[in-house]
């Protein structure tokens, strides 16, 4: 009998090594292929040769408690976020939230306007669409740093707002909403367009985030879904075929409306986003200190932080 107790003990203490440490990850949004490196990852058993076993969690699309609120509550361990959300989440919830791991190298955020806008003084007095939540912070900055006012009209997602005419711009990102305003319209002129990575207000987005206490205790976890992560992208742009079909089943499973056509240039534009505009590598490389001074100085000038921030409080 004694035998046959441990014989059971060690069967189950091997399944439970064999499981490996289980790990919730959200990302930012619904399934597309901004995402593509962690589909890529879960998908191709790249965690599970770092011993986790990751479950990928998605936010709702019409749920009042996003990623950062998730990993606040403790439902999820990572999360991707940027470096403004961290530092305005840290403001406003307390959150002692940690950048483990930089993706993107640049930002991919636009405006999209009816008419020319060849620089930032041009959207002077605009009414333009922005987000209810997001990096629309970083909006603020631009109009304190070129002294301009714009009227801001918030809305949920989509391009509706533009494509009525009820705005006379609108946010959008690189890889996703300028798209659909492309497939909408059929062509955009490049001087209706202002993107802020060109105009000094380069301040990369998606990043994996975990918080300050979880980093302490599951440091090495932390590597290796890290390290799990760089793979998943890496073959992500390896094997663009396959990675849009597990896209597109990522979609289909979550009953979102999209095409094979949108996902592959969303796929493009995030190998550009993830690549350094200097050598054109995919780095992974942590935000800037000096972009992320810049950040701080303007977020503390607008009232979205009350205190100055540290490099290291945010950037691990």
């Amino acid at each position: 009998m004694k035998r046959l107790i441990i014989a059971i003990l060690c069967t189950m203490m091997c399944l439970e090594l064999n499981a490996g440490d289980k790990v919730r990850f959200m990302p930012a949004w619904l399934p597309q292929a901004q995402f593509a490196g962690y589909y890529a990852a879960f998908e191709n058993g790249f965690f599970e040769e770092e011993g986790l076993d990751v479950e990928i969690v998605h936010v709702g699309l019409y749920s009042s408690k996003g990623a950062v609120q998730c990993l606040l509550d403790g439902d999820v361990d990572f999360i991707v976020s940027s470096p403004v959300q961290a530092l305005v989440a840290r403001e406003n919830l307390g959150a002692d939230f940690k950048n483990v791991l930089q993706v993107t190298q640049s930002t991919g955020l636009m405006i999209v306007s009816h008419t020319p806008i060849p620089d930032a003084k041009s959207l002077e007095g605009l009414n333009i669409g922005r987000w209810k939540t997001g990096i629309s912070e970083i909006c603020d900055i631009c109009c304190k740093t070129n002294g301009i006012t714009v009227n801001w009209t918030p809305f949920l997602n989509g391009i509706n707002l533009f494509l009525s005419g009820a705005v006379d711009a609108t946010l959008v990102q690189s890889y996703n909403e300028y798209y659909q305003l492309i497939e909408a319209m059929g062509y955009i002129p490049e001087d209706h367009c202002f993107r802020f990575a060109d105009n000094g207000f380069d301040i990369p987005e998606d990043g994996v985030y975990v918080t300050g206490e979880y980093l302490e205790k599951n440091g090495e976890t932390v590597d290796k879904f890290c390290k799990a992560v760089m793979k998943g992208w890496l073959w992500a742009f390896d094997n663009r075929e396959k990675m849009v079909d597990i896209v597109m089943d990522k979609a289909e499973e979550f009953g979102i409306r999209t095409s094979r056509y949108h996902q592959n240039c969303m796929l493009d534009e995030m190998e550009k986003l993830l690549k350094d505009r200097i050598t054109g590598e995919i780095t992974f490389e942590p935000i800037q200190q000096d972009m992320f001074e810049f950040l701080i100085k303007y977020l503390l000038e607008l009232g979205y932080i009350s205190g100055s921030v540290s490099y290291s409080d945010i950037v691990r």
